[in-house]
């Protein structure tokens, strides 16, 4: 940590007098690299805090998602892959960044003029300070920031913490009375009952961790609707500066995407062959994939190697095809060298040896774990979608058509690259009403009321469905016509909310520690992993706290080590701070955890 304050000072006033005027008394000028408090820009400040606070939950969003499953983790050993620079960024991020912004805008505040923007910076600070608590224990508070008194800050427990930042919380609620119209508000607008409701939600989020489900039941105006979400939007421009989603100037590039998605999320969503058929105005079926999918994922090929697709002929008649079948080779050592493998031993004859290497109808990515090399494949994998990321949405069919001869196949085309679906338009999700809806089936859950967990479940896959839906416009070049149907949508609800409430409330393992058949919590777990994507946060937490989904893919390595129970201190901090030293392992609960361990982990 840092142990000085940095003053953000109002520098582009003086850049325009200086550009507008051909001569100028410059030794009459005050430095501004070195002005004082009182000359600080408050406008500035608050950008600076909120772009500090994006990029500190999107670290978050990062490592949950990884650990989650939500997205692709790289690096088959979790000790290597989680080190003490992991969680440097949202260290900084709050205490050589936001904290002394904070403190100037309340030196500044001396006549309450700056009340909306102190209240919404600690809003952001407590729930920046909670979730570093989450991720690591025990962090920096009682001498934070304090370097003549407290040069080398010790650590304050972890419990301890928390009630601050919850306290933080109810003062910030207390400086938000009226709307903001001074200074850019990127979340809420300017509005302070939105932003009211964003402090409630994280109280929520509190109870719920803390095992307080009936102040989980209680909790009101909260985030209820779309317009309430807790998102970051990211921009189309590319240069000076790139202000486009990450994954999106990641994946759309001249020269392919360079991302991986996570198999078992696409897994999921894609649900077993044979639930994902031709759907039109004469032939109505049943549709149990997910119908998000579209949205989250952009297909470059129609198959990948040693997987199957849909082949369609006259009549409607369908079956599956293989690479073979495309003239092509059911195995490519060159850009997927797991499909020359033997499945690793350890999930052979398991419900991962299905998606471990591939998943069928052209959804290409990697599983838990895998740390080969890139192959060239940068034009076959899955890309990021319109949601979050700003990219494509995937207007592309299902299934590959038999010409009326039946002599050729007409295979779709498809890639990314600069410019394309949304032009990385998409957001950072960080709180979104589906969360809090499944926080309450959660709740429900455990204190033995089953139906209405199923109903919030119920609720929460029609928030988020609704919610990622309306991306789809974003891409204005897409064909929607290969957006869900009404009916799509209808099926796939009813379909998770029979499995849910024909499942029992707990299952035992198999020898194989797969889940003899998923129950409840199986069941919901899957369900609020898939709306978090892209905001993944959460689902570290949820995995420590509940021990579930118990599906989660095993990592292709057989001895990954212990799943980490807290992050390590952040080395910018060990390293110069001669009163905190580094944890010896992964393995210190956080106050809240009682330790419950998830199978496949």
């Amino acid at each position: 940590m840092k142990r000085f304050k940095y003053i953000i000072i109002a520098f582009l006033p003086v850049l325009a007098f200086l550009q507008g005027c051909e001569t100028t008394e410059l030794e009459n000028l005050d430095d501004p690299n070195n002005l004082g408090p009182d000359q600080a820009d408050p406008a500035l400040l608050f950008n600076s805090i909120q772009t500090n606070y994006r990029d500190a939950v999107t670290t978050f969003n990062d490592i949950g998602g990884d650990l989650g499953r939500i997205e692709y983790m790289f690096g088959r050993v979790y000790r290597e892959n989680y080190t003490g620079s992991a969680l440097n960024g949202p260290w900084a991020d709050l205490y050589s960044d936001m904290m002394p912004d904070i403190t100037t805008i309340e030196n500044l505040n001396a006549d309450g003029s700056l009340n909306f923007v102190l209240g919404a910076s600690k809003a952001m600070q407590a729930h920046i300070m909670m979730l570093l608590i989450d991720y690591m224990g025990d962090i920096v508070w009682t001498e934070a920031n304090n370097p003549a008194e407290f040069p080398n800050p010790t650590l304050d427990d972890d419990e301890a913490v928390y009630q601050a930042a919850l306290s933080l919380l109810d003062e910030a609620k207390g400086l938000l009375t009226q709307d903001n119209s001074i200074v850019l508000d990127m979340y809420y607008d300017g509005s302070a009952e939105k932003w009211v409701r964003f402090i409630n939600t994280l109280k929520m989020r509190a109870s719920l961790t803390l095992g307080d489900y009936q102040a989980v039941i209680n909790a009101s105006d909260v985030i209820e609707a779309d317009g309430d979400n807790m998102v970051f939007e990211y921009g189309t421009n590319q240069l000076e500066p790139d202000n486009r989603h990450p994954d999106y100037s990641t994946d759309y590039t001249a020269s392919g995407a360079n991302e991986y998605r996570s198999n078992w999320l696409m897994n999921l969503m894609l649900g077993n062959e044979g639930d994902v058929l031709k759907e039109d105005d004469t032939i109505p079926v049943t549709r149990f994939d997910d119908p998000r999918r579209r949205y989250y994922f952009y297909r470059q090929k129609e198959v990948t190697p040693g997987n199957s697709t849909y082949l369609f002929f006259e009549g409607n008649g369908q079956f599956f095809i293989y690479p073979d079948d495309l003239g092509g080779s059911s195995v490519d050592a060159q850009t997927l060298i797991c499909s020359t493998q033997e499945t690793p031993a350890h999930i052979q004859f398991t419900p991962d040896e299905a998606y471990w290497c591939s998943n069928f109808l052209g959804y290409w990515g990697r599983t838990h774990g895998n740390a080969e090399g890139i192959p060239p494949d940068n034009f076959t994998r899955t890309a990021s979608g319109v949601y979050p990321a700003g990219g494509r949405f995937d207007d592309n069919l299902d299934w590959v058509v038999l010409s009326a001869d039946q002599s050729e196949l007409t295979l779709y085309e498809a890639g990314v690259g600069i410019g394309l679906g949304a032009g990385g338009a998409g957001i950072e999700p960080i709180i979104l009403s589906s969360f809090i809806e499944f926080w309450r089936a959660e709740a429900y859950f455990k204190l033995g009321n089953n139906s209405m967990a199923a109903e919030h479940m119920m609720e929460g896959l029609k928030e988020s469905i609704n919610y990622v839906a309306s991306f789809g416009p974003r891409d204005g070049s897409a064909n929607l016509s290969f957006a869900p149907s009404e009916k799509h949508i209808e099926d796939f609800i009813n379909s998770k909310m029979d499995e849910f409430t024909n499942a029992s409330n707990s299952t035992s393992l198999g020898s194989d520690g797969w889940p003899t058949t998923k129950d409840k919590m199986d069941i919901m777990g899957e369900q609020f992993f898939v709306a978090m994507y892209g905001a993944g946060a959460d689902a570290y937490n949820f995995i420590r706290r509940t021990g579930y989904p118990r599906t989660l893919a095993r990592s292709i390595e057989p001895n990954p080590g212990t799943f980490p129970r807290s992050l390590l201190i952040p080395a910018s901090e060990t390293g110069a701070n001669e009163n905190i030293s580094q944890k010896q392992d992964l393995q210190t609960q956080v106050f809240w955890d009682s330790g419950v361990t998830n199978p496949a982990n």
